[in-house]
C-alpha cells in the first residue's frame, strides 16, 4: 500500500495506492464484489444518497461518503475508489490540512478496502485454472486447484523444516511404545537421513526445475467460475492430468507477444476438447526468469546457486532446505511467481537463503534430537508427571527456536539485499488477512505468539523490517539480535493487551 498527498490551499487529498498492474479480466467483477462485501454491509456507516458508480473504458470509479461518527469523524468523509488496469487507488479528497483527527479513520477505511480487494483477487486465484510451463515440454504441469499443497512432502518441507522434525518427534513417541529405547536410534537415523537428503526430497516436489540452461518459467492462469470447477471436481484429477499432458506436448515458455498468443490458443484448445469454455481475455500469462533471480540473490550472499524447483500451488510461499550451499534447494510456489514483483521475490528468496546461510535445518535437527534424547534418558519422570502438557511445552520450545530462525532469516535478507521494504511488501501480500486481523484485534497480537507456527506474528515481522536503517547494514550477531527482538516483540504484545 502506497500513500501520497496532494495539497491545495488549506485542503489536501490523501491517495492510497492499493495495487498496480491489474489484469483486464479481473476488473469486470470487482465492482460487484466491493458492492456486495463492503458497501452493503457498511450501509449504516455510509450516506446512502452519496453512493454512485461511474464506468469508463479502462475501469470504473466508486464514490461514497462516510457518516459523521462521534469524535473521530465530526463531518462526512468523502471516499473515491478508482479502478483501472494501471492501479487501484483510494482517494480522500477535501481534507483539512490542519485537522489530524481523521488519521485513524482514513487508515482503517483504506485497510478495510484493501482487505476486500485482496480477498477478491484471492477468490479469483482459487476459482481459476493454473498451468506452470518450463522451458522444455517435459517440464510442465497443472496445479492443485484448491490452493493447498498436494501432498505431505510439500506440507512438511514448506517453511524452515520445523514441521519435518516435529513430525519425527511424534513418530518417535509412537515408536518408543513399540520398540522401547531402540526408538532413539531409529529416530535419530531417520532424522539424519531426512536432513542430509532434504534438498533432493524437496527438489522432486515440482516438475518445473529452472536451471542456467532453462531459466524461464511461464505461469498461465485461466479465470474460471464455480460451475466449471464443479465440473472438473466431478471428473476428478484425471481431467486436469489430461489437459496438462496435451499442453505439455506443444506449449513452451511464452516470452514474446506472439508466443503468448500461441500459448493462449494452445490452452483454449485443450480446455475446449474437455468441455471447458473460455476465451483469450480469461487467460493471463506471466513469464519470469526464475533462475536469474535466484542466481543474483545467491551472488549477493556469496553462495553457490541452489537447485530450484517450482511447486504447483497457488499459495504464495517459498522454502529452502539443505545442510550447505552445495546441498541446498529453494522451492518457489506458482503463487509467488504470479503475485510478487522482482524485488519482492528476491527478498523472499533472500530470506530462504538466510536459512541456508545460518544452517537452520542443522540447528533444528540438533534441537529436536536434544529434546528426544532428554525425554528418553534425562527427564523421563518429568514426562510422566506432566503428561500431555509436556508435549505442549516441548513443541512450544521447538517452535520458539523456529521463530528465532525466521526472524534471523528476515534480518539476513534485509542486510544482504538492502531491501527490507520489499520483504515487508511481500509479507503483506502473503499474509494480508492475518495482518488485518492482528492490526485491529489487539488480543490476537498476543495470541499469535502462542500459535504452533515457526513464524512470528506477521505484524511483528513487517514492523521490524520497517525500522531497518542505514546504520543497521553493519549489524553483527544477527542470531542474538533476533532473540532480543523476539523477546521485546512478545512483551510489547503482552503490554498492549
Amino acid at each position: 500500500m502506497e500513500t501520497t498527498s496532494a495539497t491545495s490551499a488549506a485542503r489536501t487529498t490523501r491517495r492510497v495506492v492499493i495495487q498496480r498492474d491489474i489484469p483486464e479480466a479481473a476488473i469486470a467483477g470487482l465492482a460487484e464484489f466491493i458492492d456486495r462485501y463492503y458497501i452493503r454491509p457498511n450501509m449504516k456507516l455510509i450516506e446512502e444518497p452519496s453512493c454512485r458508480r461511474v464506468e469508463s473504458l479502462s475501469g470504473f470509479e466508486l464514490y461514497w461518503k462516510l457518516k459523521p461518527l462521534g469524535s473521530e469523524l465530526a463531518n462526512p468523509l468523502s471516499v473515491t475508489l478508482t479502478v483501472s488496469q494501471a492501479a487501484i487507488e483510494v482517494d480522500f479528497p477535501g481534507l483539512d490540512t490542519i485537522d489530524k483527527s481523521l488519521e485513524n479513520v482514513i487508515e482503517r477505511t483504506a485497510d478495510e478496502i484493501e482487505e476486500i480487494i485482496l480477498s477478491y483477487f484471492e477468490n479469483i486465484k482459487t476459482s481459476s485454472l493454473y498451468f506452470v510451463i518450463g522451458a522444455t515440454e517435459e517440464h510442465s504441469e497443472a496445479p492443485d486447484q484448491r490452493g493447498r499443497m498436494s501432498n505431505a512432502t510439500k506440507r512438511i518441507f514448506a517453511g524452515n523444516t520445523t514441521s519435518l522434525f516435529l513430525s519425527l518427534m511424534l513418530l518417535g513417541f509412537a515408536l518408543f511404545f513399540i520398540i522401547g529405547t531402540y526408538a532413539v536410534f531409529v529416530l535419530l537415523i531417520v532424522q539424519f537421513v531426512a536432513l542430509v537428503f532434504s534438498d533432493r526430497i524437496i527438489y522432486r516436489v515440482g516438475n518445473v526445475r529452472p536451471s542456467a540452461e532453462r531459466s524461464l518459467v511461464t505461469i498461465a492462469s485461466v479465470r474460471s467460475n464455480p460451475e466449471t470447477l464443479k465440473s472438473i471436481s466431478q471428473h476428478g484429477k484425471k481431467i486436469l492430468s489430461q489437459i496438462r499432458e496435451e499442453i505439455m506436448r506443444s506449449a513452451t515458455v511464452a516470452y514474446s507477444a506472439a508466443a503468448i498468443e500461441e500459448l493462449k490458443s494452445t490452452i483454449l484448445g485443450a480446455l475446449l476438447r474437455h468441455g471447458i469454455i473460455a476465451n483469450g481475455k480469461d487467460i493471463t500469462v506471466r513469464t519470469r526468469n526464475v533462475y536469474r533471480i535466484v542466481e543474483e540473490v545467491s551472488e549477493k550472499f556469496n553462495r553457490q546457486t541452489p537447485k530450484i524447483t517450482v511447486a504447483n500451488t497457488l499459495v504464495s510461499n517459498a522454502a529452502a532446505t539443505g545442510i550447505s550451499s552445495s546441498r541446498s534447494t529453494v522451492m518457489i510456489t506458482a503463487g509467488s511467481l504470479e503475485d510478487l514483483n522482482d524485488d519482492e521475490l528476491e527478498a523472499v528468496i533472500g530470506h530462504e537463503l538466510g536459512h541456508v546461510k545460518g544452517h537452520d535445518p542443522v540447528i533444528l535437527f540438533g534441537a529436536t534430537s536434544f529434546e528426544f534424547l532428554g525425554r528418553v534418558f534425562l527427564w523421563t519422570p518429568l514426562l510422566y508427571s506432566l503428561g500431555l502438557f509436556y508435549f505442549i511445552v516441548a513443541f512450544g520450545g521447538i517452535y520458539l527456536v523456529g521463530k528465532v530462525l525466521e526472524t534471523r532469516a528476515d534480518t539476513e535478507s534485509a542486510l544482504v539485499l538492502g531491501t527490507p521494504g520489499a520483504l515487508a511488501s511481500a509479507l503483506t501480500k502473503i499474509g494480508f488477512r492475518q495482518l488485518y486481523h492482528e492490526k485491529y484485534n489487539p488480543g490476537s497480537k498476543l495470541f499469535d505468539w502462542f500459535r504452533f507456527d515457526p513464524h512470528p506474528p506477521i505484524y511483528f515481522r513487517i514492523a521490524r523490517l520497517s525500522k531497518f536503517s542505514e546504520d543497521q547494514k553493519t549489524m553483527k550477531h544477527t542470531f542474538l539480535i533476533s532473540i532480543r527482538d523476539i523477546i521485546m516483540g512478545f512483551f510489547s504484545a503482552l503490554i498492549s493487551v
